[in-house]
């Protein structure tokens, strides 16, 4: 954040100075080539506003006096109303906007040019704003429309215009909790008062009618922000500019009422971290918030005093004065345990509250006067040590006294918590443990099987192969020995994948296709995959956080411990750090960065990928997906324009002709075969007899679960079901070229083979070990599934394995989470210092995953917007695979209603065999895959 535009003054009377002039709609200050986020406001027009008749703050205590009307303006941001002490603080997201309805047309808005007279305002605005009578309006309207789209005046600005006092139920309703407070203690006399013991305020400074991110349908006119502006909103208004948290840490108040579900959801995203009790969630119902002790911290003053508020969640009081109305008994009640508890104190001397710690001359000070303050003698700085019996206010009041306390409570509110401060380092070294030596049939894919082999790893690698009877070596004698009982093999390479998508299920597409493009612009493309994927991750950190640690642990469930497709934008690539290794963004300074190209290119984007390929990088490209002349079209480019090169990696190339698979073997190009995807998508795959033949440099790639395998086990039973349709046995891809396909040449391709893709000493840890169920190694790998998944290792840490497995690797169960597959008991450990997914675990994940995608509608319609205070990096994951127009851009949905729910896609195949069901529906999907002889066989 800037240094404030008046940085010695007490923070309420900066925010005077700072807020009335900040003009949120910003359109004629920015030089920018686009309008800044917060031009948005001015989208909802013009509205009648006035100008008090008299120069200089008013004397009397409120905002009915005679005023002049000031024409049709824009509405100004606002500051908090009331007093800045009241120790009740309501919130909203941001003020509302009377006078967009045709209802409220005859509203009338202050625009001051003196800021005492904007001081004034909204330190007395109370239960009222201001009309022009009914009457009087249509007698000035006469004939004409007055609608926010139309400057047009009323009348002549600076003439007199008649006003009256306009009773808003919401703050009504605010008086109704401090009435029945009153009652409720018997405070008789009292003089509780919204304004003074009940202050409001907005979490975003500037008004409108209703916090529009996406169409309204009760009201399609009005103006939407859309997600990308309503995030730069609330980045520059709540995080840079910080006009309500900087209001909050000198409020200080006691209890804290958030009105309404989206204010809810805000509140708690923004300030997740902070809450002391009750642990609330931004999509918890409110009801569910409302019925459980929450309290928020602000931080720990320089005397060891925490400075606490108890937070009450409740609908909106005037949207929904039926449901405020069911929780107003218990609101009074929780407001009364704040009594009991000594946090709110009735003094009979005013009739009002006590105020809170911490000093206060908003109203009145050195620089200016807008009216008494009725609190001076309580109010004590919040610096010194705890509360005592009043005393006499000094004389003379400081004005900066709480100042550097209030900026050091701002600071700590703010600021990212130690313990997820993230820290680098090499992959394997990130997270360290103990010696292991893992014992069982080593399968190392560089030499013949060891059938009573040891795999010793210490610091993240292989340190030794070796048979059980050989001498152990250094530094082992007192290294955890574990006798798996399985076949060890190197962890699985995943080279393809668009990871973020793979919380979604199997889409039955209408019909098959000849290329890419065609479903990609396919309505129901937009409506199973794209749209949904969209609100999912407008949802917000948390989703896009369990997003990400869903995938991985599908991943791992899997045996994968290398993947390509985990990518982000903003800077939330450390999201993807620890579990799962990366090929786009490698931890390990060891292991190259490949790049990566989703979109078809044309003659004039050759020159990028030339560029791209010159680096010497691999790059991972979809060449010919698609079974037409278009889709082959791809590969004449890159033929012609001389980029088949030993660093490309053709994802799919399906479309490839046997001439045009000699001509990549040639140029030592790879191949990245996805058989389901192809099946499932364009109804035929790559020929295996082709590969076989061809000698092809080829990998496998699962692609994603809305066409494609939920892991590598699922798509190696794929690709062998296809190798078993080759007549010739010596065309067939056999089971150890499979198994190759997986680890060791996959890589090779990706130019990771010094480190990984064989169990040798000095490579990388990464390793997994499988229930010994054929004496073949390589077919024990093919038909294995995810219940047959011993253990998995990345970096020689355990990361999910049998839960007696992972005992005995040194794993407690308190720092393992449980979980079973197959109906075989499994724990996870997903602990890693450097991960800024913190201790979210699975279960939580798929809990978090299955709210959201269960109801479409309400992320959809109120996506989240705030995130937590704090330093993390900001959080997008790139979807890549999102529906294209005819020209390339974002395509709209052509009239389809939206989904309501998504089913989270299962995290195995093994505990979903209703799977093979939606398989066999395909009618396109070849006879092999389906019945008691396709897929089905190999999970019984």
């Amino acid at each position: 954040m800037a240094d404030p535009l008046v940085s010695r003054l007490p923070i309420e009377v900066e925010l005077v100075l700072e807020v009335m002039p900040c003009l949120s709609m910003r359109q004629t200050y920015d030089s920018a080539t686009e309008p800044h986020p917060c031009s948005y406001f001015g989208e909802w027009g013009f509205y009648h506003s006035y100008d008090y008749a008299s120069a200089g703050p008013p004397e009397q205590p409120r905002i009915d006096l005679p005023v002049v009307y000031a024409g049709k303006r824009q509405v100004v941001p606002e500051l908090l109303s009331g007093c800045r002490k009241a120790p009740i603080l309501c919130v909203g997201i941001n003020p509302n906007l009377p006078g967009w309805t045709d209802s409220t047309r005859n509203a009338i808005h202050p625009y001051f040019d003196d800021v005492l007279q904007y001081a004034h305002y909204f330190r007395y605005r109370t239960r009222d704003k201001l009309n022009i009578p009914l009457t009087d309006y249509e007698e000035l309207l006469g004939t004409d429309s007055d609608g926010p789209a139309s400057p047009r005046p009323l009348t002549v600005p600076g003439g007199d215009i008649p006003v009256e006092p306009a009773r808003v139920l919401m703050y009504a309703q605010y008086q109704r909790l401090l009435d029945g407070l009153a009652q409720r203690r018997q405070w008789h006399p009292h003089k509780l008062a919204v304004g003074e013991d009940i202050a409001y305020a907005n979490m975003v400074a500037c008004p409108s009618a209703r916090w529009v991110v996406r169409p309204s349908p009760e009201d399609p006119d009005m103006p939407v922000m859309g997600t990308a502006r309503s995030k730069g909103i609330v980045r520059e208004c709540f995080y840079e500019r910080r006009y309500f948290l900087r209001q909050l840490v000198q409020s200080l108040p006691a209890v804290i009422i958030v009105f309404s579900q989206t204010t809810a959801r805000e509140f708690i995203a923004a300030l997740s971290g902070r809450f002391v009790e009750g642990a609330p969630e931004p999509g918890e119902r409110l009801a569910d918030l409302f019925e459980r002790t929450i309290r928020i911290r602000y931080g720990q003053l320089s005397d060891g005093t925490n400075l606490d508020a108890r937070v009450i969640f409740m609908p909106h009081a005037s949207a929904r004065p039926q449901e405020f109305d069911a929780m107003l008994t218990r609101a009074i009640d929780v407001l009364d345990e704040e009594v009991e508890g000594g946090n709110l104190v009735f003094r009979p001397q005013s009739g009002h509250l006590q105020r809170g710690r911490g000093m206060c001359v908003f109203c009145s000070n050195a620089l200016y006067r807008i009216g008494p303050c009725d609190y001076e003698q309580e109010l004590r700085p919040i610096a010194p040590g705890q509360v005592g019996p009043l005393a006499p206010a000094p004389d003379v009041r400081d004005p900066l006294v709480d100042k550097a306390e209030q900026m050091r409570l701002l600071t700590d509110l703010v600021r990212v918590r130690a313990a997820e401060s993230p820290r680098v380092g090499a992959f394997d070294a990130t997270a360290p443990h103990e010696r292991l030596a893992l014992r069982g049939t080593v399968v190392s894919m560089a030499a013949d099987p060891r059938p009573n082999g040891v795999v010793y790893i210490a610091d993240g690698r292989i340190a030794a192969v070796a048979d059980v009877d050989d001498g152990v070596p250094d530094g082992f004698s007192e290294a955890r020995t574990i006798d798996t009982g399985g076949m060890i093999y190197p962890g699985l390479l995943d080279l393809h994948n668009h990871l973020p998508y793979n919380v979604l299920p199997l889409w039955k597409p209408p019909r098959r296709f000849d290329n890419r493009a065609q479903w990609l612009r396919h309505p129901e493309y937009s409506r199973h995959i794209g749209e949904p994927m969209d609100v999912l991750v407008a949802s917000g950190r948390n989703a896009i956080k369990a997003v990400i640690r869903y995938v991985e642990v599908k991943l791992l469930l899997g045996g994968v411990t290398s993947t390509q497709g985990l990518r982000s934008r903003f800077g939330g690539q450390g999201f993807y750090r620890g579990l799962i290794r990366n090929f786009e963004a490698p931890d390990d300074p060891d292991l190259k960065t490949a790049g990566s190209r989703v979109i078809d290119i044309d003659q004039q984007a050759t020159a990028d990928m030339r560029a791209s390929l010159d680096t010497g990088r691999r790059l991972f490209f979809h060449l010919a997906e698609g079974i037409d002349t278009k889709a082959r079209q791809q590969f004449v480019l890159l033929k012609d324009n001389a980029l088949l090169r030993e660093n490309l990696i053709g994802i799919h190339s399906l479309g490839l002709q046997p001439a045009q698979h000699r001509a990549m073997k040639s140029a030592k190009s790879w191949i990245v075969w996805s058989p389901l995807s192809n099946s499932l998508l364009y109804g035929q795959t790559i020929d295996p007899a082709v590969l076989k033949k061809q000698k092809s440099l080829f990998a496998l790639g699962c692609d994603w679960t809305p066409s494609g395998s939920r892991n590598l086990l699922m798509e190696l039973k794929v690709a062998w079901l296809c190798a078993q349709q080759v007549d010739s046995a010596a065309e067939r891809l056999d089971f150890e070229d499979l198994a190759k396909a997986v680890t060791t040449h996959a890589a090779r391709a990706a130019a990771w083979q010094e480190h990984l893709g064989t169990i040798e000493a000095g490579k990388l840890a990464d390793l997994l070990v499988l229930d010994a169920r054929h004496d073949d190694p390589y077919e024990n790998l093919i038909r294995a599934t995810e219940r047959e998944v011993k253990l998995v290792t990345v970096g020689g840490i355990p990361r999910c394995g049998d839960a007696k497995l992972m005992r005995m690797a040194g794993l407690s169960d308190t720092v393992t989470e449980p979980l079973t597959v197959g109906g075989r008991k499994k724990r996870l450990h997903l602990q890693h210092p450097d991960s800024l997914l913190g201790t979210l675990t699975f279960k939580a994940a798929r809990d978090r995953l299955d709210a959201v995608l269960a109801d479409l509608d309400t992320p959809r319609n109120n996506p989240g917007i705030f995130e937590p205070l704090g330093s993390e990096p900001p959080i997008d994951i790139e979807l890549d695979m999102q529906p294209i127009g005819v020209d390339g851009g974002p395509t709209p949905f052509a009239g389809l209603p939206p989904l309501s729910s998504v089913a989270l896609d299962a995290a195995t195949v093994i505990d979903d065999p209703a799977i093979f069901d939606v398989l066999e529906a395909f009618e396109h999907l070849p006879d092999f895959y389906k019945g008691p002889q396709g897929l089905r066989q190999f999970y019984q």
